[in-house]
């Protein structure tokens, strides 16, 4: 069996998930507000904190250059994505990282950081790395489209269209990286029947977490 058919077996659906974005939805109608662009800084603050912790933890779990250089790569995509939150979206929306820090989690943003945590945990190193590629999947899509719809709406920060272009592209070294650490997982016998068991997760758990934020603007 080859470790693209781990890929084919979550069976990402692309137009499917974007149609289904409440808040991608909310940005087409041109109803998307300060007050929904600082729930989703919030929302997107408190996640990074939860896979900061948790692909770092993967690192330390698996420590074989394969899945060590996956999971390193994704904890710098995350302290990139960090920065540019503290330094320009933040406050471009009047936030403060410390407040951000303290702030209550929405319920879908909480199950969303638990199962993260729940991943680093428990999981193999190609279920885990088969995680994140769905994540970043799912993601980069939603971005590039909320991109172009919010370039084009009035009101919305500068600082807010940058932010979330800067996640357009899914980087290859997540996409394609993945295939080397499922490899690698199957050959210290990882069970294929786990590798695919999280992230076919991902999906739902996303959709929540856009709803959650657009609704509670």
């Amino acid at each position: 069996m080859p470790a693209t058919e781990f890929i084919e077996t979550v069976a990402i659906n692309i137009p499917e998930h974007l149609s289904a974005n409440e808040f991608l939805s909310l940005a087409r109608e041109g109803m998307v507000e300060e007050r929904q662009l600082r729930q989703f800084a919030l929302a997107e603050f408190q996640s990074q904190e939860a896979e900061f912790t948790s692909y770092g933890l993967l690192l330390s779990r698996y420590p074989h250059e394969v899945p060590a250089g996956f999971f390193s790569f994704v904890v710098h995509e995350l302290v990139q994505a960090r920065h540019r939150m503290v330094t320009s979206l933040a406050p471009a929306l009047g936030m403060s990282p410390d407040e951000m820090r303290r702030a209550p989690r929405l319920e879908p943003v909480r199950r969303f950081t638990e199962f993260i945590s729940w991943v680093a945990l428990h999981a193999g190193a190609a279920e885990a790395a088969l995680v994140a590629r769905t994540d970043f999947t799912l993601w980069c899509n939603s971005c590039a489209v909320l991109t172009d719809v919010l370039s084009e709406t009035e009101h919305v920060p500068e600082a807010a269209v940058e932010y979330v272009s800067a996640y357009r592209e899914n980087p290859p070294e997540v996409a394609d990286g993945v295939l080397q650490v499922i490899d690698h997982g199957r050959a210290r016998h990882e069970p294929d029947e786990w590798i695919a068991r999280s992230a076919v997760r991902v999906e739902p758990a996303l959709r929540a977490w856009w709803r959650a934020v657009a609704a509670s603007g």
